[in-house]
């Protein structure tokens, strides 16, 4: 009996053990705040830089780096246009503009700031996240949307790419 337990436990540790690295989790994180007193959504998302750089080297620029301290105009305006194809928010039906702000390193993730003004007080939001999907499949977006206090999430992936939010 105790040998049989042993071929059983045996068996189930060989597929674990015959591929020893983790399956790699793709994961961005973009917050959208609602400033009232400025009339701004203010957006921050964060990315992973191997994997961003990857998507830019693929989609524009195969020598194009993703480095600390550089701060490249072609850098910046890549970063742009992908997100604005990418990453689009709509009140009332109404795709808003986003202006980019810049970005920072922070470990292994780029974050990058985004500003759109004239953005007057709403009840519902619109969002269409597709950022890393061309490139990974199993690409997840989580969004956090705050206004007035209150905080509520969306998780988007390729089969949800849309979300829409209520205060």
């Amino acid at each position: 009996m105790m040998k049989s337990k042993k071929i059983l436990i045996l068996f189930l540790l060989i597929p674990l053990l015959a591929f020893p690295t983790a399956h790699k989790f793709y994961l961005s994180v973009t917050e959208v705040n609602y400033a009232a007193k400025e009339n701004t959504l203010q957006i921050t998302s964060r990315l992973f830089v191997d994997d961003f750089q990857k998507l830019l080297q693929k989609r524009y620029d195969e020598n194009i780096q993703l480095i600390r301290g550089e701060n490249k105009d072609k850098v910046n305006a890549y970063i742009t246009k992908y997100f604005r194809e990418k990453l689009q928010l709509r009140i009332k039906d109404k795709t808003l503009k986003m202006n980019f702000i810049g970005k920072r390193y922070e470990d292994d993730l780029i974050i990058c700031y985004f500003e759109v003004t004239n953005v007057k007080n709403f009840k519902t939001i619109s969002v269409s996240n597709s950022l890393l999907l061309d490139l990974f499949e199993e690409q997840k977006n989580l969004v956090h949307f705050s206004k007035n206090g209150d905080v509520k999430s969306k998780m988007l992936h390729k089969d949800k790419i849309e979300g829409r939010i209520s205060f």
